[in-house]
């Protein structure tokens, strides 16, 4: 239904605009007065509009572009040091015994015990889950990198010696404030750019499986 609606919207939009432009042309006698009229009516009624479109589609599809080559891993610790840290490969496997557990289900102690914030680098982030019997796991769940583009965040940090081990950093993707219509993108008919796709990190589940063992 809404589909209907925006599309008998547009259709309406496409009269309008087409009567502000060559109306001007047959009621007005003098050609450069109506030329002038023609265009300031085309302008107003969708040229305007297609500017300030093409300029944010820009601005957002760079945007997505410089939050791209923020998308990475950032190691801190070692997979190998940090096996060594739990103290050998036999204890390194067996923290896989320990259930993941996420906020909701710690014991009050353990809500006491561990922080629900934790600031790094600048950025903030909130527990979202403990692994491993002592990793916690934060999350930003957004965090402004321009005007335009967000990046996502977790990080790794392990309770027992207090260091984080690393982070993960993506970019989801953004798009332009135009609508899409019956799953066609109205920025791709008008020829302007719809944001920027997806940016991961390679070999993030490969980096993963270094520092916690998989049964």
């Amino acid at each position: 239904m809404l589909g209907v609606a925006i599309l008998l919207g547009l259709a309406l939009w496409f009269i309008i605009v087409c009567l502000a432009t060559f109306l001007p042309l047959i009621l007005i006698k003098n050609k450069r007065a109506a030329c002038i009229v023609a265009f300031i009516g085309f302008m107003l009624t969708f040229g305007g509009w297609w500017i300030k479109w093409f300029i944010e589609g820009q601005r957002t599809y760079w945007a997505g572009v410089e939050a791209c080559k923020q998308a990475k891993l950032t190691i801190y610790v070692q997979p190998e040091k940090w096996i060594e840290m739990v103290g050998g490969h036999k204890a390194w496997q067996e923290l896989a015994d320990s259930e993941e557990k996420e906020m909701s289900e710690l014991s009050e102690k353990e809500k006491q015990t561990y922080p629900a914030t934790f600031t790094f680098k600048g950025i903030k982030y909130d527990f979202h889950y403990i692994t491993h019997k002592r990793v916690l796991v934060y999350g930003t769940d957004h965090y402004a990198f321009n005007d335009y583009a967000s990046l996502d965040s977790y990080l790794y940090y392990d309770w027992e010696t207090k260091t984080v081990l690393y982070t993960y950093t993506w970019f989801s993707g953004n798009g332009n404030s135009i609508v899409n219509v019956a799953g066609v993108s109205l920025s791709n008919l008008l020829g302007i750019r719809n944001g920027h796709k997806e940016c991961n990190p390679e070999n993030e589940l490969e980096i993963y499986k270094k520092y916690f063992y998989w049964k």
